[in-house]
Protein backbone atom coordinates (compact mmCIF):
# COMPACT_ATOMS: atom_id res chain seq x y z
CA UNK A 1 0.00 0.00 0.00
CA UNK A 2 2.71 2.25 1.02
CA UNK A 3 4.59 1.60 -2.78
CA UNK A 4 1.40 1.42 -4.96
CA UNK A 5 -1.27 4.27 -5.31
CA UNK A 6 -3.54 1.49 -7.09
CA UNK A 7 -3.46 -0.93 -3.54
CA UNK A 8 -3.60 1.93 -1.37
CA UNK A 9 -7.08 2.78 -2.78
CA UNK A 10 -7.88 -0.95 -2.74
CA UNK A 11 -6.43 -0.90 0.61
CA UNK A 12 -8.57 1.71 2.07
CA UNK A 13 -11.92 0.60 0.38
CA UNK A 14 -11.44 -2.38 1.62
CA UNK A 15 -11.83 -1.12 4.89
CA UNK A 16 -14.81 0.89 4.30
CA UNK A 17 -16.45 -2.18 2.74
CA UNK A 18 -15.74 -4.10 5.54
CA UNK A 19 -18.44 -1.89 7.74
CA UNK A 20 -21.14 -3.21 8.94
CA UNK A 21 -20.71 -6.53 6.49
CA UNK A 22 -19.99 -10.47 7.50
CA UNK A 23 -16.30 -10.64 6.39
CA UNK A 24 -16.62 -13.58 4.23
CA UNK A 25 -18.25 -11.04 2.02
CA UNK A 26 -15.46 -8.06 2.18
CA UNK A 27 -13.49 -10.07 -0.51
CA UNK A 28 -15.69 -10.30 -3.10
CA UNK A 29 -17.18 -7.07 -2.64
CA UNK A 30 -14.14 -5.60 -3.29
CA UNK A 31 -13.53 -7.57 -7.15
CA UNK A 32 -17.09 -6.41 -7.25
CA UNK A 33 -15.60 -2.67 -6.60
CA UNK A 34 -12.45 -3.31 -9.08
CA UNK A 35 -14.91 -4.61 -11.95
CA UNK A 36 -17.68 -1.96 -12.02
CA UNK A 37 -16.42 0.89 -10.33
CA UNK A 38 -18.70 3.10 -8.81
CA UNK A 39 -21.96 1.15 -10.35
CA UNK A 40 -20.90 -1.91 -7.52
CA UNK A 41 -23.82 -2.37 -5.66
CA UNK A 42 -21.81 -2.78 -2.39
CA UNK A 43 -21.27 0.92 -2.28
CA UNK A 44 -24.37 1.95 -0.23
CA UNK A 45 -24.44 4.99 1.81
CA UNK A 46 -21.93 6.53 2.90
CA UNK A 47 -19.73 3.62 1.03
CA UNK A 48 -20.41 5.47 -2.35
CA UNK A 49 -19.32 8.95 -0.94
CA UNK A 50 -15.98 7.90 0.42
CA UNK A 51 -15.18 5.82 -3.16
CA UNK A 52 -16.13 8.84 -4.86
CA UNK A 53 -14.02 10.95 -2.75
CA UNK A 54 -10.83 8.76 -2.80
CA UNK A 55 -11.27 8.45 -6.84
CA UNK A 56 -11.02 12.24 -7.08
CA UNK A 57 -8.01 12.78 -3.80
CA UNK A 58 -6.65 9.79 -3.57
CA UNK A 59 -3.02 10.48 -5.06
CA UNK A 60 -3.01 13.53 -2.25
CA UNK A 61 -4.23 11.29 0.63
CA UNK A 62 -1.82 8.91 -0.45
CA UNK A 63 1.56 10.88 -0.44
CA UNK A 64 0.66 13.12 2.71
CA UNK A 65 -0.19 9.34 4.68
CA UNK A 66 2.94 7.68 3.50
CA UNK A 67 4.96 10.57 4.06
CA UNK A 68 3.33 10.65 7.58
CA UNK A 69 5.28 9.06 10.59
CA UNK A 70 3.47 10.16 13.21
CA UNK A 71 0.32 8.17 13.68
CA UNK A 72 -2.29 10.71 14.90
CA UNK A 73 -0.96 12.91 12.06
CA UNK A 74 -1.60 10.11 10.06
CA UNK A 75 -4.83 9.22 11.09
CA UNK A 76 -6.47 12.24 10.92
CA UNK A 77 -5.14 12.67 7.41
CA UNK A 78 -7.01 9.82 6.43
CA UNK A 79 -10.20 10.87 7.95
CA UNK A 80 -10.73 13.51 5.52
CA UNK A 81 -12.20 10.25 3.77
CA UNK A 82 -16.18 10.39 4.23
CA UNK A 83 -17.14 7.90 6.34
CA UNK A 84 -13.89 6.65 7.32
CA UNK A 85 -13.67 7.64 10.96
CA UNK A 86 -10.86 6.92 13.43
CA UNK A 87 -11.35 2.76 13.85
CA UNK A 88 -11.38 2.58 10.07
CA UNK A 89 -8.54 4.54 9.19
CA UNK A 90 -6.57 2.99 12.34
CA UNK A 91 -6.96 0.11 10.15
CA UNK A 92 -5.81 1.62 7.06
CA UNK A 93 -2.82 2.79 9.00
CA UNK A 94 -2.09 -0.85 10.38
CA UNK A 95 -1.76 -1.83 7.04
CA UNK A 96 0.84 0.24 6.28
CA UNK A 97 2.78 -1.06 8.91
CA UNK A 98 2.03 1.24 12.16
CA UNK A 99 1.73 -0.37 15.29
CA UNK A 100 -2.08 0.78 16.12
CA UNK A 101 -5.02 -2.04 16.22
CA UNK A 102 -8.33 -1.57 14.88
CA UNK A 103 -11.29 -1.74 17.74
CA UNK A 104 -14.15 -2.86 15.01
CA UNK A 105 -17.19 -4.22 16.89
CA UNK A 106 -16.05 -7.18 18.12
CA UNK A 107 -13.18 -5.74 19.86
CA UNK A 108 -14.64 -3.10 21.76
CA UNK A 109 -17.60 -5.79 22.32
CA UNK A 110 -14.96 -8.41 23.91
CA UNK A 111 -12.70 -5.33 25.71
CA UNK A 112 -15.93 -4.06 27.08
CA UNK A 113 -15.63 -0.48 25.59
CA UNK A 114 -18.15 2.44 24.35
CA UNK A 115 -18.87 1.57 21.05
CA UNK A 116 -19.17 5.42 20.73
CA UNK A 117 -15.98 6.55 22.19
CA UNK A 118 -14.64 7.22 18.76
CA UNK A 119 -17.36 8.01 16.10
CA UNK A 120 -16.97 10.84 14.62
CA UNK A 121 -18.99 13.69 14.09
CA UNK A 122 -20.24 15.22 10.35
CA UNK A 123 -18.07 18.08 11.07
CA UNK A 124 -14.50 17.75 13.17
CA UNK A 125 -15.51 19.38 16.72
CA UNK A 126 -12.99 20.41 19.23
CA UNK A 127 -12.81 16.82 20.90
CA UNK A 128 -11.48 14.97 17.62
CA UNK A 129 -8.16 15.50 18.32
CA UNK A 130 -8.23 14.32 22.08
CA UNK A 131 -10.47 11.42 20.25
CA UNK A 132 -7.56 10.62 18.37
CA UNK A 133 -4.93 10.98 20.96
CA UNK A 134 -6.93 8.59 23.14
CA UNK A 135 -7.85 5.91 20.87
CA UNK A 136 -3.50 5.91 19.86
CA UNK A 137 -3.07 5.58 23.50
CA UNK A 138 -5.42 2.77 24.08
CA UNK A 139 -4.42 1.01 20.86
CA UNK A 140 -0.23 1.72 19.81
CA UNK A 141 1.88 -0.85 20.44
CA UNK A 142 -1.10 -3.69 20.02
CA UNK A 143 -1.76 -4.15 16.47
CA UNK A 144 -0.33 -7.75 16.55
CA UNK A 145 -2.84 -8.60 19.78
CA UNK A 146 -5.78 -7.66 18.76
CA UNK A 147 -5.11 -8.75 14.69
CA UNK A 148 -4.07 -12.14 16.02
CA UNK A 149 -7.45 -11.98 18.24
CA UNK A 150 -9.92 -10.49 15.62
CA UNK A 151 -8.41 -13.13 13.01
CA UNK A 152 -8.47 -16.32 15.63
CA UNK A 153 -12.36 -15.57 16.27
CA UNK A 154 -13.61 -14.77 12.72
CA UNK A 155 -12.00 -18.04 11.69
CA UNK A 156 -13.99 -19.50 14.80
CA UNK A 157 -16.91 -17.76 13.17
CA UNK A 158 -16.83 -18.65 9.60
CA UNK A 159 -15.07 -22.35 9.91
CA UNK A 160 -11.44 -21.17 8.78
CA UNK A 161 -8.14 -20.64 10.13
CA UNK A 162 -6.98 -17.51 11.32
CA UNK A 163 -4.06 -17.42 8.96
CA UNK A 164 -6.62 -17.86 5.91
CA UNK A 165 -8.79 -14.86 7.24
CA UNK A 166 -5.42 -12.75 7.44
CA UNK A 167 -4.73 -14.22 3.92
CA UNK A 168 -8.15 -12.92 2.55
CA UNK A 169 -6.93 -9.72 3.71
CA UNK A 170 -4.11 -9.65 1.54
CA UNK A 171 -5.46 -11.65 -1.61
CA UNK A 172 -8.25 -8.80 -1.77
CA UNK A 173 -6.12 -5.80 -1.27
CA UNK A 174 -2.94 -6.83 -2.75
CA UNK A 175 -3.18 -9.74 -5.70
CA UNK A 176 -6.79 -9.27 -7.02
CA UNK A 177 -6.68 -6.38 -9.59
CA UNK A 178 -2.89 -6.27 -9.06
CA UNK A 179 -1.96 -2.73 -11.60
CA UNK A 180 -4.95 -4.02 -13.96
CA UNK A 181 -4.38 -7.82 -14.35
CA UNK A 182 -5.64 -10.56 -11.80
CA UNK A 183 -3.34 -13.02 -10.08
CA UNK A 184 -4.17 -16.10 -8.82
CA UNK A 185 -4.87 -15.66 -5.15
CA UNK A 186 -1.44 -16.14 -2.67
CA UNK A 187 -1.06 -18.95 -0.37
CA UNK A 188 0.08 -19.21 2.98
CA UNK A 189 3.27 -20.26 1.95
CA UNK A 190 3.77 -17.28 -0.77
CA UNK A 191 3.28 -14.80 2.24
CA UNK A 192 6.80 -12.63 2.07
CA UNK A 193 6.71 -11.89 5.49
Amino acid sequence: MRADLATFKRGVMFAILSARVQFPRVPDQCEELHKLGKEAKCLWGHKFGAYVYLEEHANQIWQETIQEYNTAKALYILTRIPGLGIVKAAFVLQMLGHDIACLDIRNIERDGRNPDAFKLKKKPDKQFRIRIAKYISETQGKAQFYWDRWCMEVAVSYGSTAEAISLDHVNAIVRKGLRGHSAAPMTTAEIPF
